[in-house]
This record gives C-alpha cells, sequence and structure tokens, in this order.
C-alpha cells in the first residue's frame, strides 16, 4: 500500500513538473517572440541591442561570429573620434545589394549645415574606410562582447521564429499539456467510479445485513410468542 501511494506521489509530481515546464516554454516564446526585432544582423530584446560580427575588419577588437552590444540612445555631439559607431551600410554579393549592419570605427567628425557627416575606419589594416551620415547610424559600441555568440544569436533567432520553432515552443508543448491533462481526466473519472462501484457495493451489504438482522429479529419475537401464549392460556 506504501509503494502505491508513493508511485502515485511520483507520478503527481512528475506531472507537476511537466506542466511547468511547458508553460515556462510558452512563456519564454511568447516573450521572445513579442519582445525579440531581428533585422538583418542586428537583434534587439527588451531594449537590449546586439549586433553579429560579419567580418574580421574590427580585429583585433572583435572578429567574425562575436556577439556586440551595441547603445542605441545616444547624442550625435557627444561622438568622439575613436568611438566604434554601428550604422547602415549595402554590401554586393553576386550583383546584388544587400543591407547590413557594420561596426568600425570613428576617425573624423565632420559637421555641415548642422548635419553630422562621420568618417570611419576598421582597425584591420584591410579595412575599407567609409563616409557615414548621420541619419544611417543605428548605436555606439558600449564595449562589451560576447566572443563567438553571434553566429548562434542569429541562428537561434531565425529557427525561434520559424514554423518548426512554433511548432516546437508552443505547438508539441501545448500538444503534450493537453494529452497529460486528458490522461489525467479520464483516470480521475476512472478512480470516481471505482469509489462509487465499491460504495454501491458497500451499501448493498449493509442493505443485505439490515434485512437478515431484520428478519432474524422477527423469528425471534415469533418465536418469543408461541413460547408464552400456551402459558397465557394456562394463567386464564
Amino acid at each position: 500500500m506504501d509503494n502505491i501511494t508513493k508511485k502515485k506521489a511520483t507520478w503527481k509530481l512528475i506531472g507537476n513538473i511537466a506542466f511547468w515546464v511547458v508553460l515556462a516554454f510558452v512563456f519564454f516564446y511568447a516573450v521572445f517572440a513579442l519582445f525579440t526585432k531581428q533585422d538583418e544582423n542586428s537583434s534587439s530584446f527588451l531594449g537590449i541591442s546586439t549586433l553579429s560580427v560579419q567580418s574580421d575588419s574590427m580585429s583585433p577588437a572583435f572578429n567574425t561570429g562575436d556577439l556586440i552590444f551595441v547603445d542605441t540612445k545616444f547624442e550625435f555631439a557627444d561622438l568622439e573620434v575613436g568611438d566604434v559607431i554601428t550604422y547602415k551600410t549595402f554590401v554586393e554579393v553576386d550583383g546584388e545589394e544587400y543591407l547590413i549592419y557594420n561596426s568600425h570605427r570613428i576617425t573624423e567628425i565632420e559637421v555641415i549645415d548642422s548635419v553630422y557627416w562621420f568618417t570611419t575606419d576598421g582597425d584591420n589594416p584591410l579595412a575599407v574606410e567609409e563616409l557615414v551620415f548621420q541619419s544611417d547610424i543605428f548605436g555606439l559600441w558600449n564595449g562589451r562582447k560576447l566572443s563567438g555568440f553571434g553566429t548562434f544569436t542569429d541562428n537561434f533567432v531565425d529557427f525561434v521564429k520559424s514554423p518548426i520553432g512554433f511548432f516546437l515552443f508552443i505547438v508539441l508543448p501545448c500538444f503534450a499539456f493537453l494529452v497529460y491533462e486528458v490522461i489525467k481526466f479520464v483516470k480521475v473519472v476512472s478512480d470516481y467510479n471505482v469509489q462509487k462501484a465499491l460504495g454501491d457495493q458497500t451499501a448493498l451489504k449493509e442493505e443485505a445485513i439490515a434485512i437478515a438482522k431484520a428478519q432474524l429479529e422477527a423469528e425471534q419475537k415469533a418465536k418469543v410468542e408461541k413460547v408464552e401464549e400456551p402459558k397465557k392460556e394456562e394463567e386464564d
């Protein structure tokens, strides 16, 4: 009996853990999908903006595949020569132009009619100098990075927001939870029917015992009356 009770408690614990795991998956996906914005190799989650580095033009500061953190709230007047800024630029691949985010160090600042122009260059001697207009600037590198984490982040965000990711993080957990609840419901109904059957059997037994007891008492009473009746006639 103790083993059965322990097994039931174990299965109940497993069920509760599964429920919270499913809930955590759904919550994680909802938060991540709602609050993550991805634009090419740049991602933003709950106000934290990151950039997946696509080249070694800023080596050794950071390299291809690194994930750097970018502050998007800044003033153009506060930018200085030596700062690393992230900006929109176009690259040509197989005759087609693609918009990406690049990060280079400011080498010169020029203000023309209250408009800022920034000359940038990479730390790598092979990098190409670029002229960046203020409206193309996305943010300012704050010096933090995660080495080799940029490629993983890009692939992970793409996966989570893909149909397969939706299936794994939402559809599959919800289906598993539904199956668990159905099994749990069937078990509750089954236990109820068993208890009801046992209760009915107990009630029938008690009723049979009561009937038998009543019959026995009636027979005993009849016997007593038969014995006492001749005595009464003699007294008369």
